[in-house]
Protein backbone atom coordinates (compact mmCIF):
# COMPACT_ATOMS: atom_id res chain seq x y z
CA UNK A 1 0.00 0.00 0.00
CA UNK A 2 1.23 3.62 -0.95
CA UNK A 3 1.70 6.39 1.45
CA UNK A 4 -0.78 8.11 0.04
CA UNK A 5 -3.59 5.58 0.05
CA UNK A 6 -2.55 5.58 3.98
CA UNK A 7 -2.43 9.67 3.74
CA UNK A 8 1.11 9.35 4.91
CA UNK A 9 3.17 12.32 4.55
CA UNK A 10 5.07 12.35 1.77
CA UNK A 11 7.09 16.00 1.71
CA UNK A 12 10.02 16.97 3.72
CA UNK A 13 8.14 19.47 4.55
CA UNK A 14 5.62 17.88 6.22
CA UNK A 15 8.16 15.95 8.55
CA UNK A 16 9.29 17.19 11.87
CA UNK A 17 12.92 17.37 12.14
CA UNK A 18 14.58 14.04 12.75
CA UNK A 19 15.68 14.52 16.51
CA UNK A 20 13.09 16.62 18.65
CA UNK A 21 11.36 13.48 19.48
CA UNK A 22 13.58 10.84 21.19
CA UNK A 23 13.62 6.94 20.54
CA UNK A 24 11.55 6.30 23.88
CA UNK A 25 8.56 8.44 23.06
CA UNK A 26 8.64 6.56 19.32
CA UNK A 27 9.09 3.46 20.90
CA UNK A 28 5.94 4.90 23.30
CA UNK A 29 3.95 5.84 20.07
CA UNK A 30 3.95 2.40 18.52
CA UNK A 31 3.32 0.75 21.82
CA UNK A 32 -0.14 3.24 22.06
CA UNK A 33 -0.38 2.42 17.70
CA UNK A 34 -0.25 -1.52 18.43
CA UNK A 35 -2.34 -1.35 21.35
CA UNK A 36 -5.39 0.61 20.01
CA UNK A 37 -5.00 -1.71 16.43
CA UNK A 38 -5.24 -4.53 19.18
CA UNK A 39 -8.05 -3.55 20.64
CA UNK A 40 -9.70 -2.71 17.35
CA UNK A 41 -9.45 -6.23 16.08
CA UNK A 42 -10.59 -7.76 19.46
CA UNK A 43 -13.80 -5.32 19.48
CA UNK A 44 -14.33 -6.12 15.97
CA UNK A 45 -14.30 -9.85 16.36
CA UNK A 46 -17.18 -9.18 18.97
CA UNK A 47 -19.55 -7.12 16.69
CA UNK A 48 -18.77 -10.17 14.21
CA UNK A 49 -20.45 -12.54 16.88
CA UNK A 50 -22.99 -10.40 18.01
CA UNK A 51 -26.69 -10.95 16.90
CA UNK A 52 -27.93 -7.43 19.03
CA UNK A 53 -28.41 -5.03 16.60
CA UNK A 54 -27.78 -1.94 18.98
CA UNK A 55 -24.54 -3.87 20.20
CA UNK A 56 -23.31 -4.71 17.05
CA UNK A 57 -23.53 -1.17 15.96
CA UNK A 58 -21.40 0.34 19.45
CA UNK A 59 -18.84 -2.27 18.92
CA UNK A 60 -18.30 -1.86 15.02
CA UNK A 61 -17.90 1.94 15.57
CA UNK A 62 -15.56 1.58 18.14
CA UNK A 63 -13.54 -1.22 16.60
CA UNK A 64 -13.50 1.44 13.55
CA UNK A 65 -12.11 4.26 15.46
CA UNK A 66 -9.49 2.68 17.58
CA UNK A 67 -8.49 0.95 14.07
CA UNK A 68 -8.62 5.22 13.23
CA UNK A 69 -6.31 5.72 16.41
CA UNK A 70 -3.66 3.13 15.66
CA UNK A 71 -3.61 4.65 11.84
CA UNK A 72 -3.48 8.31 13.69
CA UNK A 73 -0.48 7.02 15.62
CA UNK A 74 1.16 5.55 12.32
CA UNK A 75 1.00 8.75 10.69
CA UNK A 76 2.26 10.96 13.84
CA UNK A 77 5.41 8.70 13.80
CA UNK A 78 5.68 8.87 9.99
CA UNK A 79 5.87 12.85 10.26
CA UNK A 80 8.20 13.05 13.15
CA UNK A 81 10.38 10.78 11.32
CA UNK A 82 10.07 8.21 13.25
CA UNK A 83 9.99 4.34 12.54
CA UNK A 84 6.69 1.96 12.83
CA UNK A 85 7.88 -1.35 13.97
CA UNK A 86 5.99 -4.46 14.41
CA UNK A 87 4.96 -4.86 18.36
CA UNK A 88 3.88 -8.22 19.70
CA UNK A 89 3.80 -6.27 23.31
CA UNK A 90 0.66 -4.45 23.89
CA UNK A 91 -1.62 -3.69 26.72
CA UNK A 92 -3.67 -5.96 25.67
CA UNK A 93 -0.93 -9.13 25.13
CA UNK A 94 -0.24 -8.49 28.55
CA UNK A 95 -4.00 -8.34 29.84
CA UNK A 96 -3.95 -11.66 28.37
CA UNK A 97 -0.81 -13.24 30.09
CA UNK A 98 -2.02 -12.26 33.14
CA UNK A 99 -5.69 -12.90 33.62
CA UNK A 100 -5.71 -15.25 29.90
CA UNK A 101 -8.04 -14.70 26.92
CA UNK A 102 -10.90 -12.93 27.35
CA UNK A 103 -13.65 -14.96 25.84
CA UNK A 104 -17.35 -14.05 26.25
CA UNK A 105 -18.84 -10.58 25.28
CA UNK A 106 -18.63 -9.58 29.26
CA UNK A 107 -14.58 -10.20 29.79
CA UNK A 108 -14.19 -8.24 26.89
CA UNK A 109 -16.04 -5.43 27.77
CA UNK A 110 -14.51 -5.60 31.44
CA UNK A 111 -11.19 -5.34 29.80
CA UNK A 112 -12.13 -2.72 27.32
CA UNK A 113 -13.18 -0.81 30.27
CA UNK A 114 -10.42 -0.96 32.09
CA UNK A 115 -8.14 -0.69 29.18
CA UNK A 116 -10.07 2.64 28.11
CA UNK A 117 -9.86 4.16 31.74
CA UNK A 118 -5.75 3.82 31.38
CA UNK A 119 -5.57 4.78 28.53
CA UNK A 120 -7.38 8.30 29.41
CA UNK A 121 -5.33 8.57 31.99
CA UNK A 122 -1.70 8.01 30.55
CA UNK A 123 -2.76 10.15 27.15
CA UNK A 124 -3.75 12.71 29.79
CA UNK A 125 -0.48 12.68 32.07
CA UNK A 126 1.18 12.22 28.42
CA UNK A 127 -0.34 15.52 27.11
CA UNK A 128 0.55 17.49 30.17
CA UNK A 129 4.32 16.90 30.19
CA UNK A 130 6.20 19.51 29.55
CA UNK A 131 8.20 20.00 25.86
CA UNK A 132 5.44 17.42 23.78
CA UNK A 133 5.74 17.92 20.36
CA UNK A 134 3.10 19.77 18.64
CA UNK A 135 2.22 16.86 16.36
CA UNK A 136 1.91 13.83 19.42
CA UNK A 137 0.09 16.97 21.37
CA UNK A 138 -2.34 17.09 18.49
CA UNK A 139 -2.64 13.27 17.97
CA UNK A 140 -3.59 12.76 22.26
CA UNK A 141 -5.87 15.83 22.07
CA UNK A 142 -7.79 13.88 19.33
CA UNK A 143 -7.76 10.39 20.55
CA UNK A 144 -8.49 11.29 24.07
CA UNK A 145 -11.50 13.14 21.98
CA UNK A 146 -12.85 10.09 21.04
CA UNK A 147 -12.48 8.06 24.68
CA UNK A 148 -15.36 10.09 26.30
CA UNK A 149 -17.98 8.01 23.90
CA UNK A 150 -15.86 4.64 24.27
CA UNK A 151 -15.91 5.11 28.42
CA UNK A 152 -19.76 6.13 27.97
CA UNK A 153 -21.09 3.60 26.18
CA UNK A 154 -18.91 0.78 27.93
CA UNK A 155 -20.49 2.33 31.11
CA UNK A 156 -23.82 2.08 30.04
CA UNK A 157 -23.34 -1.50 28.95
CA UNK A 158 -22.09 -2.64 32.37
CA UNK A 159 -24.25 -0.50 34.44
CA UNK A 160 -27.28 -2.55 32.66
CA UNK A 161 -25.35 -5.95 32.78
CA UNK A 162 -25.27 -5.34 36.65
CA UNK A 163 -28.84 -5.52 36.86
CA UNK A 164 -28.83 -8.80 35.75
CA UNK A 165 -25.86 -10.01 37.85
CA UNK A 166 -23.75 -7.58 39.46
CA UNK A 167 -21.53 -9.99 40.78
CA UNK A 168 -20.13 -11.33 37.55
CA UNK A 169 -20.02 -8.00 36.29
CA UNK A 170 -17.82 -6.87 39.27
CA UNK A 171 -16.18 -10.30 39.32
CA UNK A 172 -14.76 -9.73 35.69
CA UNK A 173 -13.98 -6.19 35.71
CA UNK A 174 -11.91 -6.97 39.27
CA UNK A 175 -9.67 -9.68 37.79
CA UNK A 176 -9.06 -6.63 34.83
CA UNK A 177 -8.46 -3.98 37.21
CA UNK A 178 -5.83 -5.84 39.32
CA UNK A 179 -4.06 -7.06 36.19
CA UNK A 180 -3.76 -3.32 35.06
CA UNK A 181 -2.10 -2.29 38.36
CA UNK A 182 0.42 -4.70 37.25
CA UNK A 183 0.61 -3.77 33.18
CA UNK A 184 0.74 -0.03 34.55
CA UNK A 185 3.78 -1.08 36.91
CA UNK A 186 5.31 -2.79 33.91
CA UNK A 187 4.93 0.02 31.64
CA UNK A 188 6.02 3.03 33.99
CA UNK A 189 9.42 0.75 33.99
CA UNK A 190 9.50 0.34 30.07
CA UNK A 191 8.02 3.65 28.34
CA UNK A 192 8.96 6.30 31.95
CA UNK A 193 4.87 6.68 31.64
CA UNK A 194 4.16 8.81 35.21
CA UNK A 195 1.30 7.53 37.03
CA UNK A 196 -1.46 9.50 38.23
CA UNK A 197 -1.62 10.45 42.13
Amino acid sequence: MSNDALNLPVKARDRAPACVVSDAEVSLLNFYRASALHGGLILGQMARRSCEPELIARLTRHSAEEMLHSLWWTETIARLSGCTKAVTDTYHSRCVEIVGTPISLLEVIALTSVFEHRICECLQLHLNEPDVHPIVVATLRRVLADERWHLRWIGEWLMEERKINAQKVSSAVGRYAIADREICEALSAAYGLRKSA
